[in-house]
């Protein structure tokens, strides 16, 4: 059986100041050109992109396995390091 790569990869998760919490993606060339294929696009679109993550989230979390992280990061109630 060959090893599947996967289409892409949550490499980073952070939380701000605020609470909000961000991604940091690795997509490979053939997500990207699957996406654009999918949302009729020519070119990459970030919007579009920040959109399709934003309406599947959930989705996201389980099939990458960063629940658990993801519940650290709203559970984490010490202080943010403040700018200096």
């Amino acid at each position: 059986m060959s090893e599947q790569k996967a289409l892409f990869t949550v490499t980073k998760v952070t939380k701000d100041k605020e609470g909000n919490i961000s991604f940091e993606f690795d997509l490979s060339d053939e997500f990207v050109e699957t996406f654009k294929k999918e949302q009729g696009l020519k070119k990459w679109s970030q919007k579009k992109f920040d959109s399709w993550v934003a309406e599947n989230i959930e989705a996201i979390i389980v099939a990458s396995g960063i629940g658990p992280q993801i519940t650290e990061l709203y559970s984490d109630d010490s202080p943010q390091p403040e700018d200096e």
